[in-house]
């Protein structure tokens, strides 16, 4: 195991540098998907791009929207307004995402697709962000099947529990040594100060692991990258598998239980990783909202809402953040929100 995760530290750190040094990637597929909607009907407009004749820079700033307005000459985009012509909607048809899936091999197998993705060599890393609307089987067998798949209720009943035991023991304890309200405020602030430990980790988790590209020539790397997160961009309104399973957390929560319990003094260390197991819950909690919840326009959970499905469906390259937008804007790695 050890050798297993120095491994995968080696190439994660091999694919930042190149990607720093501005080497290709390790796909050796540089064509991303440029996603329309038009209609309900989502569309990969990538390969007509070049063809386009208000040229590419039209489709790109329309990407992951829904275009039927633009279309029938009822807004203006980049100052210009213009209704296309029946040939124009006939010609869109040809990039119907739905039609490719339809002709895939690995969607209508309906087999357990972890022993088929580790084939797609460089076509993977367009595939997956082709979204499917729908789910994928993972394994053959059915038992192996029903672990992967979680109700996103499971994570605050499982969790919230341990929340509430290690608040009450930091509480106690600095009650008992520096009153009620001095306590108080030290649990706040090292509370606060884990939920925005989570925030921090959930952006980088999100942009150098579960974004990290395997190398096209490596299945293994394939199948370990489709697992960690290439799932939920090629089926990203799967409910089932919007939330992380409690069983494979209990490790990790059992590590960094080691790692912070000898590192701060226990009512400090109960404090901070209360807040920090809080933080993880809700970002679960919001992720799953802001694929399936319906917020208000104008609210700031609608700003989420687009800013993720943009993630999603206009540039995966941006917007890590999914509590927070902060990171985002520390790293230069913002996203884009609500027109």
């Amino acid at each position: 195991p050890i050798k297993s995760i120095e491994k995968l530290f080696y190439i994660l750190s091999k694919y930042y540098l190149s990607f720093r040094m501005g080497a290709k990637s390790p796909n050796n597929n540089n064509d991303k998907p440029l996603l329309i909607h038009l209609d309900g009907v989502l569309y990969d407009v990538a390969a007509f791009a070049s063809k386009h004749p208000g040229g590419a820079k039209v489709l790109q700033r329309v990407s992951g929207m829904e275009i039927g307005q633009f279309m029938r000459g009822e807004e203006r985009i980049m100052g210009v307004k213009h209704e296309h012509s029946k040939a124009a909607y006939d010609m869109l048809q040809k990039y119907d995402v739905s039609k490719e899936h339809e002709l895939d091999p690995i969607l209508a197998s309906k087999k357990g697709v972890l022993g088929q993705v580790g084939s797609l060599g460089d076509d993977y890393w367009r595939w997956i962000h082709q979204p499917y609307e729908g789910t994928l089987r993972l394994f053959d067998a059915d038992i192996l099947e029903r672990c992967t798949r979680t109700a996103w209720w499971i994570v605050p009943t499982v969790w919230i529990p341990l929340v509430l035991a290690f608040t009450f023991l930091s509480l106690q304890e600095l009650n008992e040594k520096i009153g009620f309200i001095s306590g108080g405020l030290i649990w706040a602030g090292f509370f606060s100060m884990g939920v925005l430990a989570w925030t921090l980790t959930e952006y980088l988790l999100h942009r150098f692991v579960f974004h990290w590209e395997p190398s096209a020539k490596s299945p293994a790397q394939l199948v370990l990258h489709f697992l960690l997160h290439g799932i939920h961009h090629k089926t990203p309104m799967d409910g089932d598998r919007l939330v992380f399973p409690p069983v494979p957390a209990v490790p990790i929560v059992g590590f960094f239980y080691l790692i912070y319990s000898n590192t701060f003094p226990w009512p400090i260390f109960c404090a901070f990783g209360s807040g920090k197991l809080f933080g993880y819950i809700l970002y679960d909690c919001i992720h799953y909202y802001l694929h399936h919840g319906s917020p208000r326009p104008t609210t700031h959970l609608h700003f989420q809402k687009v800013y993720h499905h943009n993630h999603h469906f206009k540039d995966y390259d941006v917007a890590f953040g999914i509590s927070t937008t902060f990171w985002d804007y520390v790293f230069s790695t913002i996203g884009m929100g609500p027109l």
